[in-house]
């Protein structure tokens, strides 16, 4: 039920999806005669694309949620006392996969590619990805085999290899890959996802009993750009809605108790607010 609400009806509150939606009414609502509505949706919307378009709106949103967990170093993976590294999926494609037979991702790469150094850094421990289909109408487009063919051809061995393909959120993650862990609350295990996303993560996982040490990849920030920024509109209304998504992601979890803080920080423990 979670799962079926956060898509169908997730998406379309954000607000860029809602900006977009309204700018593509007016000439609608001015067809149908209804002139003060379609002139207050085309104001309010052309002004609002403008912040969007032309202020730092993408790195004031995302930013907090890239920074809050640090980056970890390779040098204390390899010298650190883990018990095995569990990467998040999302950049993987099922149904791009089956059509073109090679494994196939998009953004958030980084995910496959910095476990894969991990696991060549640290022979000894179990790489368990955790990712089913995030696509609503199409539940048989998994990311298990997906990761599985992904991370076999960057060199981790198979009999290394845990794959978990049934989840379908975040929450499904953390409670079906520690069915397959095991014993997840002694030595901590590497959290590989994107920098974005490990506020939420890491909060959903600490929740269902997880020790973890976060390690975000795939940022996406740097530094505040006023003005054109290279014509990269497209990316800046995409940051905003990754952004967005999150932190309407981090209270929805929170609501409905599946977090114990509306924003988890490094170390916190399990205690509620």
């Amino acid at each position: 039920m979670f799962f079926s609400v956060s898509k169908l009806v997730g998406h379309l509150v954000l607000p860029v999806t809602l900006l977009l939606l309204s700018l593509a009414l007016v000439p609608f609502l001015r067809w149908a005669g209804l002139k003060r509505i379609s002139r207050f949706l085309g104001t309010a919307g052309g002004v609002a694309l403008a912040v969007a378009l032309f202020t730092p709106l993408d790195y004031w949103l995302l930013a907090p949620l890239e920074n809050r967990f640090p980056r970890v170093e390779r040098e204390t993976v390899a010298k650190g006392d883990f018990a095995g590294i569990v990467v998040l999926g999302g950049p993987e494609d099922g149904r791009l996969t089956k059509a073109h037979h090679q494994p196939s991702v998009g953004a958030a790469a980084e995910r496959f590619i910095e476990a894969a150094i991990l696991a060549r850094l640290r022979p000894d421990l179990p790489v368990l990805f955790t990712g089913g289909s995030g696509v609503f109408s199409d539940p048989d487009a998994k990311g298990g085999p997906v990761a599985e063919a992904l991370l076999r051809d960057l060199g981790v061995a198979p009999d290394r290899l845990m794959i978990e393909s049934e989840s379908r959120n975040t929450f499904q993650n953390a409670i079906l890959a520690k069915e397959m862990a095991g014993d997840v609350s002694t030595r901590p295990w590497l959290l590989i996802t994107s920098a974005a996303h490990m506020p939420r993560s890491y909060g959903i996982f600490v929740s269902q009993g997880w020790n973890v040490t976060a390690y975000p990849v795939d940022y996406n920030t740097f530094a505040p750009v006023w003005g054109w920024n290279d014509y990269r509109f497209t990316d800046r209304l995409n940051q905003i809605h990754l952004a967005t998504r999150e932190w309407v992601g981090l209270l929805a979890y929170r609501i409905t108790g599946r977090m114990n803080r509306v924003f988890p920080a490094p170390l916190e423990s399990n205690a509620p607010d």
